[in-house]
Parts: structure tokens; C-alpha cells; sequence
């Protein structure tokens, strides 16, 4: 019996409609051919992935991608589509932990920055392939410069619950402008090896964090975090990374 779809519009702007399917196995099958489509851009960009090599990783027929989504063009958005909706999800659970922990603003800022590093420093192949496109398209950028702008904006929310930080004059600009600068200057360190910021990824969040900080006039004590916090948020993100076993098995599946 074959799975029940629905016709919808591609995603990112995205020319044409794909095929959404209705039921949780179907679903699960194109998260996973997503996911695959994912890897194979972060590797070797997207004019090398071909829908074939994207079937032959996913260990799927590539009639089934075909039939999900019509060409190329349309599962590469989707997939990047797919992508930026797990950085938007990404970004609304650490908000969320930060406020049931009820973390005072500088620390809430320096989450955040870090989780924008980690996420660039692992996307750096997708985000070059997308670079390289927007070169000759500027428009392929623009679903990328949305995403930075909405997280922005999810921090700006977060943090409007501070009345130190509300306090501050013209106070939701300055944290829009500091955080796309803080990305564009890790943006540029991962391909410029002249890059002013440090190498080391913790001191690299500290003075990224630092510029987000100062450009908004918080000052430098405001709601600084006790290091038992920063202790036992460092314990919690040791305690949800995967183990190198873990890993291995996960690549093994790949």
C-alpha cells in the first residue's frame, strides 16, 4: 500500500511543489533522505551531490527521491530547509533551559553566542556551498541571513524580561547589530587563517561574547554567572554529547 502524501510548497523559495508524506514511517524515510542530502553537502557542496549519491548514502532507490521531490533543486531546499528548522529548535530549548534556570542576562548572551560558533563551526560545508551560490545569486543567501535575524530576534525576546537590559537605550538594536557582527567575525575566521579572534573555541565565545556585551552597554558585572552555574552547565553538555563509542556506532549506521 502506498503512503499517503500531500502536495505542498517547496520550502526557502523553492520553485514548484513537493510531496509531504502523512504518515510517521513515511515521514521518518524523508527525514532520513534529508538528513543524507545534508551530509553530502556538507562534504562535496551542492552541484556535486547528485540525487544518486544522495539515494546510494541513504541506502534508499532513487526513484524514491524523485517521487518525494520532484528534481535537485527542490530536495536541496528542503534540505536546507530541514536544517534551519533544527537551528531554530536548537536556539528555542536553550532559551527556554536559560530562562527555568533563570540565568541572568551576560549569561544567557554567552549561550548563545556559543551555540551560534558550534553551529556555524559545523556547517561550515553547507554554508560554503550556499556562499558559493549566492555569489552569482545573491538571493540564495537570504534565507540564511533570515535565520540569523530570527535567532537574533528569539534572543532579543529572551532577554526582554531584564529590566537592566530593557533599561538600556535603543537596547533591541544594539543586541540585532552585536549579534550579526559576532557571526559575521566567526564566519570570517573559519576560512581567513588572518582572523583577529582567538583559536581556541572558549576563548573565541568569551571574546565574541564580550563584543555582544559592550556594544549593547551592559556592564561588565551585570548578572555574571557563578561558576557553580558554569559548572554544572558544562556537566549538562558533556552529559548530552555522545560518547566516542556512540559516535562510531552512529557512523557505522551512516
Amino acid at each position: 500500500m502506498k503512503a499517503s502524501v500531500e502536495r505542498v510548497p517547496s520550502q526557502e523559495g523553492g520553485a514548484g511543489e513537493r510531496r509531504r508524506p502523512k504518515q510517521a514511517r513515511s515521514q521518518a524515510t524523508e527525514d532520513a533522505l534529508l538528513d543524507a542530502g545534508l551530509a553530502c553537502i556538507e562534504a562535496v557542496g551542492i552541484e556535486a551531490t547528485s540525487m544518486a549519491l544522495v539515494a546510494e548514502r541513504a541506502g534508499a532507490s532513487i526513484g524514491a527521491l524523485y517521487f518525494r521531490f520532484g528534481d535537485k533543486e527542490r530536495f536541496v531546499q528542503a534540505a536546507l530547509a530541514r536544517a534551519f528548522d533544527r537551528i531554530r529548535a536548537e536556539t528555542d530549548a536553550l532559551l527556554a533551559y536559560a530562562v527555568m534556570q533563570d540565568k541572568p542576562p551576560a549569561a544567557v548572551i554567552v549561550a548563545c553566542v556559543d551555540l551560534a560558533v558550534k553551529i556555524q563551526s559545523r556547517s561550515q560545508g553547507v554554508l560554503r556551498a550556499v556562499l558559493k551560490r549566492a555569489l552569482d545569486d545573491p538571493a540564495a543567501w537570504e534565507p540564511v541571513g533570515r535565520l540569523g535575524n530570527e535567532v537574533s530576534g528569539r534572543l532579543v525576546d529572551t532577554l526582554a524580561r531584564y529590566p537592566e537590559v530593557t533599561a538600556i537605550p535603543g537596547w533591541r538594536d544594539r543586541i540585532m547589530l552585536a549579534m550579526h557582527a559576532a557571526r559575521a567575525m566567526h564566519f570570517n575566521s573559519l576560512y581567513n587563517p588572518q582572523s583577529p579572534l582567538p583559536s581556541d573555541p572558549e576563548r573565541m565565545v568569551a571574546a565574541l561574547s564580550d563584543l555582544v556585551r559592550g556594544h549593547l552597554g551592559l556592564p561588565p558585572d551585570a548578572g555574571a554567572e557563578p561558576a557553580q552555574d558554569k559548572a554544572q552547565d558544562k556537566a549538562r553538555t558533556q552529559e548530552q554529547a555522545p560518547t566516542a563509542a556512540q559516535r562510531g556506532h552512529r557512523q557505522g549506521r551512516a
